[in-house]
């Protein structure tokens, strides 16, 4: 939970980091930019992870995105809160290859999916809930008050996993008496497509991330209330949606459960595009469906990605996918600011949408991969 809203710290005070450092959407798009520079780092962190364990590499990137959040509530101009949004990058890293190893190693074969949408739950509850409080903070004590509380807040709970976190990764490596170097493994080819998969899917919401309050704001007129709880009711209905989609995972096949999913969230949020007036209740009703839809994708992704992982090098897959996944977040919160700055925001909310559902198609194509996990579903 924390972790997402970390990965979420400074969307919901762009309105008051645009007014105070006059920045253009591509400027603030650079900083969701810099996030996902610095978690490129997941492929050798994953490789961390599969020699030594996931416990200490999860406890130093947790402190690290802590500190992150701390330097950009104290920035005193722009390239300071670039250094900012890098550190949070940097100490996100970790975190997706160490979690999922854990998780893969005390899930069993007939509950992987539903484990993984237990864990996914918190992350989107994070989701849910970040814009929510950051928001409500920076209006009434000031945005930098409200991330420097952030801040203490994981660097407390920093302290907490390294005191309280059991090394249950590599006491698995261990019990197995493999080979913890991971040194003679190599991606399979299904991991190598799920990246493209990660990097569009990850264009997708990225661009929901980013810019759905300014979309709200400048684009429908709306309030600066309304443009942070359309974020959080999209994200809110997805975390409860993902232990449907954890359910789903285990008894139907991934690559269709992936497509349907993307479907919801593109046929849902198309007429947010229609309305004329800032109707708070139906803009919100909308992204509801539409987080809904979101959250049955991510169990069945996560499974297809440990059951296409070769054997003893799950945190190195992990690292990988969502590495791919920082570059489409790279790529994506700058593209989506120049099409905002050169055409319109609207017209950015539309390629948003073409995203979901080219993510959908990928997945539909992933092959062998969904059919592996397909066939350990239907054979339990």
């Amino acid at each position: 939970m924390y972790s997402h809203i970390s990965i979420l710290a400074l969307p919901p005070v762009f309105v008051f980091l645009r007014a105070e450092f006059d920045l253009s959407g591509a400027e603030l798009g650079l900083l969701i930019t810099l996030v996902s520079v610095g978690m490129l780092a997941q492929v050798p962190l994953g490789e961390i992870v599969d020699r030594i364990g996931a416990k200490w590499p999860l406890v130093a990137g947790q402190g690290l995105t802590a500190l992150g959040i701390g330097l950009t509530a104290v920035a005193p101009s722009y390239p300071w809160l670039l250094v900012g949004a890098g550190v949070i990058g940097l100490g996100q890293a970790p975190i997706h290859p160490a979690n999922y190893a854990l998780v893969a190693t005390v899930a069993t074969a007939r509950t992987l999916g539903r484990s993984f949408s237990v864990h996914t739950f918190g992350g989107y509850v994070g989701f849910a809930v970040g814009p929510v409080l950051i928001g409500a903070a920076a209006v009434s004590i000031g945005w930098r008050a409200g991330l420097g509380a952030l801040a203490l807040v994981g660097l407390t709970y920093a302290v907490v996993l390294g005191v309280g976190l059991q090394p249950l990764y590599r006491r698995s490596m261990t019990a197995r008496g493999g080979d913890t170097s991971a040194g003679g493994r190599t991606y399979t080819a299904a991991i190598a497509f799920l990246g493209v998969f990660f990097i569009v899917s990850s264009g997708a919401e990225k661009g929901l991330q980013a810019f759905t309050p300014l979309f709200v704001i400048d684009g429908l007129a709306g309030s600066v209330t309304a443009g942070s709880n359309a974020l959080a009711v999209f994200f809110g209905l997805t975390a409860v949606s993902v232990l449907v989609g954890g359910v789903l995972a285990d008894r139907f096949d991934p690559r269709w459960n992936i497509a349907i999913a993307t479907t919801i969230v593109a046929a849902a949020l198309a007429p947010v595009l229609l309305l004329q007036t800032p109707v708070e209740a139906v803009i919100l009703a909308l992204f509801a469906l539409a987080g809904g839809g979101y959250g049955l994708m991510f169990a069945s992704r996560d499974r297809l990605v440990s059951t296409s992982s070769a054997e003893g090098a799950v945190g190195r897959s992990f690292g990988f996918v969502f590495s791919a996944e920082a570059v489409g977040g790279i790529v994506a919160p700058v593209g989506f600011g120049v099409i905002i700055d050169v055409v319109s925001i609207q017209s950015a909310f539309v390629v948003t949408l073409g995203l979901f559902v080219a993510a959908g198609l990928l997945a539909l194509l992933q092959g062998r991969g969904g059919g592996r996990a397909g066939a350990a579903v239907s054979g339990q």
